[in-house]
């Protein structure tokens, strides 16, 4: 380059009036830096004030001085070699601090150029202090470290994902390092076409991101989505399928290109999570259907359309009859794989038809809509009958089991989700009435009914709880002296209003309400401070299925024995055979815990139940009673008399003393002494006599 006055245009005649020399040094001071003219021979030969201000030599000093001393030794190689190819090639650059008479100044940027002055080769150049963008640039570093190492440890990946004005084509301007993580490929495999992404979403799935993509690029709204997605490389299967939760915001370029800038990662393990959650919260653990939230939402929503449609709808109410004695009998492992079975059944029949959930226990529920509703749930209650009659295998055993329905209908019972399965469950008790294995329609009178039932629940919680239940002693004697040996405690209850209620009212329902331990104890504690003063006398106390479940049953027992001052051998637990069924371990091993407290054992209204004959050898009981029944018909039944006499005959020889329950006349009482009984009870001898 040669410099050339004449490149100067300059307006009017300022260029005449102006002293060149004046002008150059005009123009050097005032550029913002260091302006140098280097000869071959590293002197400078031209320079502005600036260079003087910084490094605060003077300029007879500056001329003194060759060029390699304004720089530290450290960057002298470096800038030697710049000297070097600008002399070379024209042009060169480079970065170095001026040492000043007071130290190093701050980091300078050197651009120079190879010029021609007066037949000499020469440098030409400026020299601008870069401190402030070198700051500027290491901040940019740090913050770019930064972000690339949170990027690295987010569970996803960070990216950038831009789609071309021209063509339409997605690609990949940046990801961060977790992107195979995420996407199961290498970034730079996809980072020109994403197209290969794209097409690894599920088809279920793939049109609707599509979309969303079009719809964001559009309206420039955020992208977020949830999809499946096959990872590149990886077989197109569900067994590889994951999901992909996707969240960016759209920017438009200046070329029209829309460019998202987003975070992606997977969850599919949340999803999981979330559809477990789901399965725990809106479906039966056990059975796998639809449980009580579940079917009550969905009710809700079969009657909004319903009415909308003006349709009909039918709710059936499904309860198993006796399934507390498989519980009971077997188990309750085994009464949950029994309720595996019946749900298989009852699903195989409502399949296709309606909604088929379980309420809860032994309790399952069915919705019906369309203008059939009536008529399809009726012949679907005859169905489920008739299909539950059938025998069914039980590890192994064969089980028989029955199926009470309850049917109410919308809109003519109820308009409500919660009516209709009141007024359903409230049928159920009419249909089980009417025996087991039956359906019913809801009618109104069962409204009462079942406000009925809850109303003496109640009544009974409060009777417990205000300690109102009363107990009544009935004698039992032996047959060879006639002489009363035992008493055994009957609960009694007076209502304030209803007057003396019958037990078959009262016990049954503290039994189904998980009422009848606290109501036992009540009765328990009663009778023994009561039999404790009659010298000579034991007590007889029923005790339920469920209350042997309890492990500190004995113990109690035996505490309340020892608080009323009654020893443990003078208490006899009655139990009916349904406590006995059960080939768990528990109730024997509660039996066994009574008679090693010195408490003796009675099976209970023995021929009622479901025990076989056979099944008394293995029991560690000492008394038996024979119910009622068969000593009511000993006159007119010839069958009757022949159980009592086969069953005193077998117990006495298994070792049992036999009671026999219900003897009301002189004849009843003379078979059953005849008959070998050892003991007997009822109104002949003694009427229950209420303890005051």
């Amino acid at each position: 380059m040669t410099i050339d006055a004449k490149r100067l245009r300059p307006g009017g005649d300022l260029l005449e009036r102006l002293d060149s020399g004046d002008l150059a040094a005009m123009l050097l001071d005032v550029i913002p830096g260091i302006f140098y003219l280097v000869d071959g021979q590293g002197r400078l030969r031209l320079w502005n004030e600036r260079l003087e201000e910084l490094t605060g030599y003077s300029s007879e000093q500056v001329a003194c001085m060759s060029v390699m001393e304004f720089f530290d030794e450290a960057d002298r190689d470096l800038v030697r070699s710049a000297l070097e190819a600008c002399m070379a090639s024209g042009h060169a650059a480079v970065d170095a601090a001026v040492m000043t008479s007071r130290g190093a100044s701050p980091p300078h940027h050197f651009e120079g150029r190879l010029v021609e002055f007066e037949g000499e080769k020469m440098i030409a150049g400026v020299a601008l202090d870069v401190s402030r963008l070198k700051a500027v640039e290491a901040d940019h570093a740090r913050q770019r470290i930064q972000l690339e190492r949170l990027a690295t440890h987010v569970p996803g990946v960070v990216y950038q994902l831009q789609r071309d004005a021209a063509g339409g084509r997605l690609w990949l301007p940046y990801a961060s390092t977790k992107f195979a993580e995420v996407f199961g490929t290498d970034f730079e495999s996809v980072s020109a076409d994403a197209g290969p992404l794209f097409e690894r979403i599920h088809a279920g799935d793939r049109e609707r991101v599509m979309q969303a993509v079009a719809h964001s690029a559009e309206t420039l709204e955020p992208f977020f989505e949830h999809f499946r997605m096959y990872p590149v490389g990886k077989p197109v299967n569900d067994e590889y399928m994951e999901w992909v939760e996707v969240d960016s915001g759209p920017e438009r370029l200046a070329d029209g290109s829309v460019m998202w800038h987003g975070f992606a990662r997977l969850v599919t393990h949340r999803r999981q999570l979330e559809r477990k959650l789901t399965q725990l919260a809106y479906y039966d653990d056990l059975t796998g259907l639809p449980n009580r939230a579940h079917l009550h939402s969905t009710l809700r929503d079969e009657l909004e359309v319903a009415a909308a449609a003006r349709e009909g709808l039918a709710v059936l109410y499904l309860d198993l009859d006796s399934f507390n004695d498989i519980n009971d009998a077997w188990s309750h492992a085994a009464g949950d794989r029994l309720l595996q079975e019946v749900a298989a059944r009852l699903d195989s029949l409502v399949s296709g038809q309606g909604l088929l959930g379980r309420v809860g226990g032994d309790e399952f529920l069915v919705v019906l809509r369309g203008d059939d509703a009536r008529s399809r749930a009726e012949t679907l209650g005859e169905e489920i009958c008739r299909t539950m009659e059938a025998p069914m295998r039980l590890d192994q055993r064969q089980v028989r089991m029955t199926i009470s329905i309850g049917i109410s209908l919308f809109p003519e019972d109820a308009d409500s989700a919660e009516d209709l399965v009141r007024h359903a469950d409230a049928a159920v008790y009419k249909a089980k009435s009417e025996g087991p294995g039956r359906w019913a329609r809801y009618t109104r009178e069962l409204t009462e009914a079942a406000r009925a039932r809850r109303y003496l629940e109640t009544e009974l919680r409060n009777a417990i709880e205000r300690e109102q239940i009363q107990v009544s002693l009935q004698p039992i004697v032996a047959l060879d002296s006639g002489q009363p040996v035992a008493v055994e405690a009957l609960a009694r209850w007076y209502h304030w209003e209803d007057g003396w209620l019958s037990p078959d009212r009262f016990v049954a329902m503290a039994e189904k309400r998980g009422l009848v331990a606290a109501m036992g104890e009540l009765v328990y504690r009663r009778a023994m401070q009561a039999v404790a003063a009659m010298e000579g006398l034991n007590v007889a106390i029923n005790v339920s299925p469920s209350q042997l479940q309890d492990p500190g049953f004995c113990r109690r027992l035996v505490q309340l024995a020892g608080e009323a001052g009654l020893g443990p051998e003078r208490i006899e637990v009655e139990l009916t055979e349904r406590a006995f069924l059960r080939e768990g371990a528990e109730s024997l091993k509660q039996i066994r815990r009574l008679r090693d407290a010195g408490i003796s054992v009675t099976i209970d209204d023995f021929g009622t139940g479901f025990s076989s004959l056979g099944y008394l050898r293995r029991l560690p009981v000492q008394h038996l009673k024979i119910d009622r029944t068969f000593v009511r018909h000993i006159e007119d039944d010839p069958a009757s008399a022949a159980i009592v006499r086969a069953v005193t005959t077998l117990a006495h020889d298994l070792g049992m003393a036999v009671t026999a329950e219900g003897v009301e006349t002189e004849a009843e009482a003379a078979f059953v002494r005849e008959s070998g009984c050892d003991y007997a009870q009822g109104w002949y001898y003694g009427r229950p006599k209420l303890v005051e």
